[in-house]
């Protein structure tokens, strides 16, 4: 018998080619809001869901998380929506791999994440006036309702935004890092890829060897204790500065590319194998279409 795992947004559109390698080690239950995707089809198990915004994710999530072992999270509201509602689920939390409740208020906010990074001397965009900014919403993902900003008039808008903050635009090599750590908060394995995005979403990943990102990675985690697989975006200008984007404290589809290098972080929860690291394929460009059915 493979681990059962559960795993939300299974019907998102860079889904599909990640639950069949998930498929070859796990039992895969998915769960989604949207009903219509071919994702669905090649679940184990597929189950329509409340939105993570609507409290009854919470019962329907505490039903069905009695059939698996494990529990990944894919969407913020689902990740924000239980952890203020920890104790409704205390018959399954311990399922659920997620960081511990500081660590997720900070991460999923991204002006308190701003705030972390300038009080612990991690660069960050900055939020005076420049030329060229991006106004993104505090909550949210992917590269939906991210505006970029030419005016200054436009800046005060956003600015006056709560819901916005405005930061300078850096320029340089965009990198995302998927990450994995035990329980105590210890790095287990951290690899970068350099990233290429398609309406917010990667399409071409290169993994890569990067002494300066790691060690800046190692320098956050002692910091935000994490459990589990964490991806983190940053980027490194041409003078090798680093700058942190933000931490989603949780999987994404992305991490497709990690495990086709060799790196699989869900492969630490299978019960049924020792967690292998295979030799990473570094320097190793992996490219995906978006176009579910031709994956």
């Amino acid at each position: 018998m493979k681990t059962k795992i559960l795993i939300s947004a299974a019907n998102g559109i860079i889904m599909y080619s990640l639950i069949k390698i998930l498929k070859k080690n796990f039992y895969v239950i998915g769960i989604d809001s949207e009903v219509h995707g071919n994702s669905a089809n090649i679940c184990d198990e597929f189950y329509p869901c409340p939105k993570g915004t609507d409290i009854r994710f919470l019962n329907f999530l505490k039903n069905l998380g009695k059939k698996v072992e494990y529990i990944f999270l894919f969407v913020d509201e689902e990740i924000n929506l239980i952890n203020k509602n920890r104790k409704k689920l205390s018959s399954i939390i311990k399922k659920i791999i997620i960081s511990n409740n500081k660590t997720l208020n900070i991460c999923l906010n991204k002006s308190k994440f701003h705030n972390f990074c300038i009080k612990n001397n991690f660069n960050v965009p900055r939020l005076n006036y420049k030329k060229k900014m991006l106004a993104k919403p505090i909550f949210g993902r992917g590269s939906k309702n991210i505006f970029e900003i030419t005016s200054f008039n436009d800046f005060k808008f956003f600015k006056s935004k709560q819901n916005y903050i405005v930061q300078q635009f850096i320029v340089g090599k965009e990198y995302t890092v998927d990450c994995l750590f035990d329980k105590n908060g210890k790095i287990i394995f951290a690899l970068p890829r350099i990233r290429i995005v398609h309406k917010g979403v990667s399409i071409v990943g290169k993994i890569v060897k990067d002494k300066d990102v790691l060690l800046e990675i190692n320098k956050i985690s002692n910091k935000l204790k994490f459990f589990g697989p964490v991806n983190i975006q940053l980027i490194k200008d041409k003078r090798g500065k680093i700058w942190f984007l933000e931490i989603n404290p949780r999987l994404s589809g992305s991490v497709e590319f990690s495990i086709r290098a060799g790196f699989n972080p869900l492969n630490y929860f299978n019960l049924k194998k020792k967690f292998v690291i295979s030799k990473i394929k570094y320097n190793k460009v992996f490219k995906r279409s978006l176009i579910i059915n031709n994956e």
